[in-house]
Parts: C-alpha cells; structure tokens; sequence
C-alpha cells in the first residue's frame, strides 16, 4: 500500500515538475511575442475572407491558387517585417557602441527605417482590397505603385451611416448585443464593398467610409457604389430583421443613409492607414445624413452617373439640410439592373 502511494506521489511530483517547466519555457519573450501576435493577426486575417467566397461550394481552380499562393505571401511578408524590426533595434542598440563609421551605422539605419515603412505600407492595404487584389498587390511593383502616399486621383466616395443608431443602443437588451450586432453588420458591409472593388477605409462607430478610386475600381466605379449601396441596404435590412432578440423594442424605420460624391481625392498611405481626403469625402458624409433606406448623391456624382449610363437611370431631386451651410439639392438615383453589368477593371487582366 505504502509503495503504491509512493509511486502515485512520485507520478504527482514529476506530472508538477513538468507543468513547471513547461511554464518556465513559456516565459514569454518581446520578439517572439512580437511574431506569435503578427502571425495570429495573418492568420485571422485569411480566415476572415469575404463569406461570400468561401460559401460557394463551387470555387474555382484559379481562385483557389489566388488563396494559397496570397497566404503564403501575406505569411512571409509578416516574417520579413518582423525581421527587419529585430534588425532595427538591433542596429540602434549597436549604435551606442560604436566608435568609428557611425555615420555609415546611421546611413544602415535610415535604409532599414525605409525598408520596413515600405512594406507596412503593402501590409495593412491588404484587409482593405479584395482578393484578387491582394493578390497582385504582394506580387506587382507596379501595381503597388498606384496607392503611393500622397497621390491624387478621382474616387467615388461612400459615406455609410446606421440611421438612429443612438436610439438602437438604447433599446438594446446588452450592451454586448448591441456591439455584437454592430460588429457583425460591419463585417458584412465591408465585404459587399471589397466584393464590388471598392476600398474599405475604416468603420466609424455608427457606419463605414469606403471609396472606389478610377485606378482601382475602374473607369465605371460610380456604378460599382451604387451597386455596393443597393447590396448594402438590402444587407442591413436582413442583418436588423435577424438579430431582434437584441433589442427590447423593435422600431421599424431605421435604416442605412448612404451619401456619394465624386471627384479628386489625395491619398494617404502610411504605415497603418490607407484612406483619402478632399472636398468629396467631406459632402460624401453629408449626404450621409439622408433618410433611413435612402442613398444620395452629390451634384458632381450625379453627373458622373449622367455620364456613363444616362439613359438608363431616373433621377429625381429631394432636398437635404446641412447644418452650418443650409438646405442643398441632392439626387435620389434609381438604375436599371443591366447597368450593373460592366467589365472588371483593366488590372485584373493578366498580360
């Protein structure tokens, strides 16, 4: 009895022993903890791709080598980055030391600074673009080139706002519920933007911003928003109508504002931001404040429109107060469903 006992008491200590250890080897350290967190980030990054996709049961053979072929690049570009942090502070750790060339250890620095700025830069456009975008974009210089910091361009902008948001989270059953459907709407809005190659620029708190710059989303890109606005209502439609265990009171007219402008935009590309600035953001969010299932369109936008499928759509004028600037026109635009269908943009063509 006494021998069983030791050898159980013997099993105990070694079983403690090896927990120990096992914890004392799992003592964290800065840069592994660095590359475990980015290459989790890279993982959910993939599993988190448009649904839409990875619902079709019939992918094709050329979408699933986009897959493969992007993880893999997507993976060895989180490595490179990592890399060169670890070479970064480094080589500025060593700069105390040294005694002679500093000046050529500063000039080393300086490239590597440039060097990982550069490709953070490719590395958080990727969650922004679609697929096959991304695609490309690990893998042609010069289509990387077209989102340089700082360049000017002509975009549609999309300004997406929850109607009576405000009173929604108040009539929320949770607070979690509430952050669970807005997470979730969120999700599915940004997709229905990268599915119809648009940019998704950032969630708001109560919407999203996305824009659809010529050099990304095509010379049609006016169509592309609209088409992107339409699936979007319809989205939050479906998304309010599922989730009304949520709320304690179900209200019926609320709804997504959707504002569109059109013109030249400034892009700006830095390390963990792509977005873009100029006067069509600005009356893009504007426009925003439309009714709940409403989209609007600035005068610059309606033109556009006008401009590539005027016979096909009806435009009826309404009136939109702004605060600080007063009472503007603005245009409700209904398009028939043959103008949706229009060329993919010319990048997506292999030469």
């Amino acid at each position: 009895m006494n021998k069983r006992k030791q050898q159980n008491d013997s099993k105990e200590k070694k079983s403690s022993n090896t927990e120990q250890g096992t914890q004392i080897s799992n003592i964290d350290d800065p840069n592994k903890k660095d590359v475990n967190s980015e290459h989790q980030k890279s993982m959910d990054f993939f599993f988190d791709l448009d649904k839409s996709l990875w619902n079709n049961e019939k992918i094709s053979l050329k979408t699933t080598r986009w897959l493969s072929s992007s993880i893999d690049k997507q993976l060895t570009l989180e490595q490179e980055i990592n890399d060169l942090r670890k070479k970064l502070r480094a080589s500025f750790n060593e700069l105390d030391q040294v005694t002679s060339d500093k000046e050529k250890k500063i000039e080393e620095l300086k490239a590597l600074k440039e060097e990982l700025q550069s490709k953070e830069k490719i590395n958080h456009i990727l969650s922004r673009i679609c697929e096959e975008a991304r695609q490309k974009l690990l893998s042609d210089n010069k289509f990387r080139e077209l989102f340089e910091d700082a360049k000017s361009c002509d975009a549609v902008v999309v300004s997406i706002d929850i109607r009576r948001s405000t009173e929604l989270m108040l009539k929320a059953r949770k607070p979690e519920l509430f952050s669970k459907f807005i997470t979730e709407l969120s999700q599915k809005l940004s997709e229905v933007i990268l599915i119809n190659f648009g940019i998704f620029d950032k969630f708001t708190g109560d919407g999203i911003l996305a824009f659809f710059p010529k050099f990304y989303s095509g010379e049609h890109a006016i169509i592309r928003a609209l088409k992107a606005s339409e699936e979007c209502h319809r989205v939050f439609d479906e998304h309010y109508k599922n989730s009304r265990e949520c709320f304690n009171v179900f209200i019926k007219d609320v709804g997504l504002g959707i504002g569109i402008d059109y013109g030249t935009v400034t892009l700006v590309n830095t390390r963990n931001e792509l977005t873009v600035v100029g006067i069509p953001v600005v009356y893009a969010c504007r426009m925003g404040g439309a009714k709940a299932g409403d989209t609007l369109l600035n005068q610059p936008a309606k033109e556009e429109i006008s401009r590539l499928c005027n016979n096909y759509i009806k435009v009826t004028e309404t009136e939109l107060n702004i605060k600080n600037e007063g009472i503007a026109l603005a245009y409700l635009i209904e398009i028939h469903k043959s103008s949706f269908d229009i060329p993919a943009p010319e990048w997506t063509i292999e030469k």
